[in-house]
């Protein structure tokens, strides 16, 4: 049973929609430490048979499977919350920015002017900052209409090797 067998009013739905485009451009891994803002995309991803969804113990180890992945050339995505960057920094810098393995990230905003949690401010203040200095380009995904920019983003990301993280906001992902 789906999400979609429980409620027909989300049988379209943008988690439905990044899956598909994430599928198209030959992505079929997901690596997620969850968070609830993408709580319904990881739901979706679970049961759909294209995807492989791998749950890591800490971000690290996400990214050394997405690493991996990658070499192997396989579509790797990782979905995480922004706190999780700064878990994956020197991971990050060791391995993909010294050998060249681009990485995909769909990151959650928190801390934004819609965060009700005070701890989650300090990182969601400096996440863009973060992600430029590591040399991520940031793709920022606000509401259900910016799924075309995901898509070109997607594309070029695949096409240029590049690292990218699409930095969604709580406004863009379907009402729970």
């Amino acid at each position: 049973m789906t999400i979609r067998d429980l409620d027909p009013v989300t049988q379209h739905s943008v988690e439905l929609d990044v899956l598909e485009t994430l599928w198209r451009n030959g992505i079929d891994l997901a690596v997620t430490v969850p968070c609830k803002y993408i709580a319904r995309l990881i739901v979706e991803t679970e049961q759909d048979p294209r995807f492989t969804l791998l749950y890591p113990s800490r971000e690290e180890e996400g990214l050394g499977i997405a690493a991996g992945a990658a070499l192997a050339g396989r579509g790797a995505v990782m979905l995480l919350q922004n706190s999780g960057l700064g878990n994956m920094v020197n991971a990050y810098c060791s391995l993909n920015l010294y050998y060249g393995i681009p990485l995909c990230l769909i990151v959650t905003h928190r801390g934004d002017e819609l965060e009700r949690v005070p701890a989650q401010v300090p990182m969601g203040e400096r996440t863009e900052r973060l992600l430029d200095l590591l040399g991520i380009r940031v793709v920022l995904l606000e509401k259900p209409t910016d799924l075309a920019r995901f898509e070109a983003e997607i594309e070029a990301h695949r096409s240029a090797a590049a690292s990218v993280a699409f930095l969604t906001k709580k406004t863009f992902w379907s009402p729970s």
